[in-house]
């Protein structure tokens, strides 16, 4: 699930920043002013935010025993779930 939302959050700040760059584009050949500063501002905030606290969770969470016999870090004498 957390990859995934990853993945979200990574292709709505791609998208965004795209359309960004497509409608400044256009305003600039248009000779138009345009500020889109409080669109990729919010965007920014609340998409990155969320990688933020996913990496957060996923740094302070405690390892399971999935993933010790994975990396093999802790022993089962060692591991205290």
């Amino acid at each position: 699930m957390a990859r995934t939302l990853v993945y979200f959050c990574l292709c709505v700040l791609a998208a965004t920043s795209v359309w960004a760059m497509v409608i400044t584009t256009v305003a600039l050949g248009l000779d138009r002013s345009i500020d889109l500063s409080a669109v990729l501002t919010f965007v920014g905030a609340s998409f990155g935010g969320e990688l933020l606290m996913l990496l957060a969770k996923r740094m302070f969470a405690k390892p399971t025993t999935e993933e010790v016999s994975e990396n093999g870090d802790f022993t089962e004498e060692t591991f205290e779930p």
